[in-house]
């Protein structure tokens, strides 16, 4: 029996699944690391912490199941995009890792937004705005603030690309992860050579770009001395923890949607072609699979909205009963709650908004409270705020000309049965949740087990690994939220000009 190996290097965790050739996982290992923030903005990572974490990581699944581990046929990778590694001349770490959050960028963003060339350049090459997330705007940080760094600087590696380059010996990117720098035509799938120019960024400090499903190298003896693996094992190219994560949720044609309701809130859309936002509101990046790009929204506090309430308004709970308890309990007396919660709207952005507002003064909003507002009513309308911020995220994208046929959801949200039919009355389309737990993991052996040839197709083989188990489709949704989604759209709209004033 075949077996493969995926790896998610995560923003707080690294996660290697073994699974069976059919989808089943064998075992799952964890090692957590810390993100280092040596000043107020900055968000950085040991990349050595990541790779001893992998070392770990196998080495603890090969004293589990050691027959299983020498059956492995192939290795794929998936990571937290945007996160760049400085190598100098000999391959050495110069610096540690500038993760995706860091802040450190923010006066570079604001210049580009005030220089209409540079808007329109990087419009033109790569389809998407300049944010403090990507890769480009790091490394003009490190090339203004750090030029004895820049001077030794001599490869510059994607996070789960440096383990891929520590297994084979190899750098190589690929189409997904490439599109999280800025500095790649997302369209074309190629190096833009005038974004390089614009930011002085040398374009050798890159490496090749391939497919996702290309086979890359091998596990080299080195690799294997310290992680237990066999050498020759193959290593797939892998993608972004996003792509991955859409994949092994069942994400394979145009118009279907991966819904993550997690700590933040994320929608990926597939498309047969890029759609790109002349508005500046979503991101436009290349999938995982061959012809076929995503669409992002994303929202800073989803799940993280509910997780406040609890911190601030139930710390006596927590000391007395775990998180599923108390969220159980929530979810029984919210459902006493009648929809709409009787004239309360939340607007869930508490840390600011990205899509599609882009928006950092904004703040949350409890609009409506009045003398029959109890807990409850404050707990649904949580749940029911995220659930239009969602709508709202969904109809933006189909604004650029996309019918959004299907959602796949994943996300610890969505254990609550009253949040999942709130989410599908809100939205008005079908919505399945994924069984699996671990879907960017089950995206990797995907793209692994096709490399290998073990795969016929992505979609027959989604068909019979991707499993669904919760089902909702609301088609006529719901008047009350009809009329309460208009609102929340309003109060924004109304309120936006005060945030300054916070």
């Amino acid at each position: 029996m075949n077996y493969l190996l995926g790896f998610d290097l995560g923003t707080t965790s690294l996660k290697g699944s073994l699974f069976k050739e059919s989808g089943e996982v064998v075992c799952t290992q964890t090692c957590n690391y810390p993100i280092l923030v040596p000043y107020v903005g900055f968000a950085e990572q040991d990349p050595q912490v990541w790779w001893e974490g992998f070392i770990n990581v196998c080495r603890s699944m090969k004293k589990q199941f050691p027959a299983e581990m020498d059956q492995v046929a192939g290795i794929g990778l998936c990571g937290q995009m945007h996160t760049q590694v400085y190598l100098d001349a000999q391959d050495r770490i110069i610096r540690p890792a500038i993760t995706w959050m860091d802040q450190r960028s923010s006066q570079i963003a604001d210049r580009i937004k005030k220089d209409d060339f540079a808007c329109d350049l990087l419009m033109r090459e790569t389809g998407n705005f300049a944010t403090t997330t990507y890769t480009a705007l790091h490394m003009k940080w490190v090339q203004e603030n750090q030029p004895e760094i820049w001077s030794r600087t001599a490869h510059v590696l994607v996070a789960k690309d440096y383990l891929k380059y520590k297994l084979t010996g190899r750098m190589v990117t690929d189409y997904a992860e490439a599109s999280g720098t800025l500095l790649f035509n997302v369209q074309k799938e190629v190096w833009s050579s005038d974004v390089f120019d614009y930011f002085a960024i040398p374009k050798d400090y890159f490496p090749e770009v391939m497919p996702s499903d290309s086979m890359i190298g091998t596990v080299s003896k080195e690799a294997s001395q310290l992680t237990g693996l066999k050498v020759g094992i193959p290593v797939v190219n892998g993608s972004s923890d996003n792509s991955a994560s859409a994949l092994g949720a069942g994400m394979t044609e145009a118009g279907q949607v991966t819904l993550i309701l997690g700590t933040a809130g994320v929608i990926s859309v597939c498309s047969d072609q890029p759609l790109v936002d002349p508005k500046d509101r979503t991101m436009c990046w290349h999938y995982c699979l061959p012809n076929k790009w995503i669409t992002l929204g994303i929202m800073q506090t989803a799940g993280e909205s509910l997780e406040w309430f609890k911190n601030t308004f139930d710390p006596s709970d927590q000391l007395l009963l775990a998180d599923d308890d108390i969220f159980k309990k929530y979810n029984e007396i919210a459902e006493t709650i009648p929809e709409g919660c009787e004239g309360l709207t939340f607007l869930p952005y508490l840390n600011g908004e990205r899509t599609p507002y882009w928006d950092a003064d904004a703040r949350g909003v409890f609009f409506g409270i009045n003398l029959k507002s109890s807990k409850a009513h404050f707990i649904r309308a949580v749940m029911e705020g995220v659930s239009f911020a969602f709508r709202n995220n969904i109809e933006t994208v189909e604004s650029l000309g996309i019918k959004i046929n299907e959602v796949r959801a994943v996300g610890g949200g969505l254990k609550s049965k009253l949040w999942l039919e709130i989410l599908g009355k809100v939205l008005q389309k079908p919505i399945a949740t994924v069984s699996v737990a671990d879907t960017a993991n089950l995206g990797n052996i995907l793209l692994c087990g096709r490399a290998l040839g073990l795969y016929s197709s992505y979609k027959d083989t989604v068909d019979k690994i991707v499993t669904t188990d919760q089902h909702v489709f609301f088609p006529g949704g719901s008047e009350q939220y009809g009329k309460q989604y208009h609102l929340f759209l309003d109060l924004y709209e109304k309120i936006r000009p005060l945030y300054k004033n916070i």
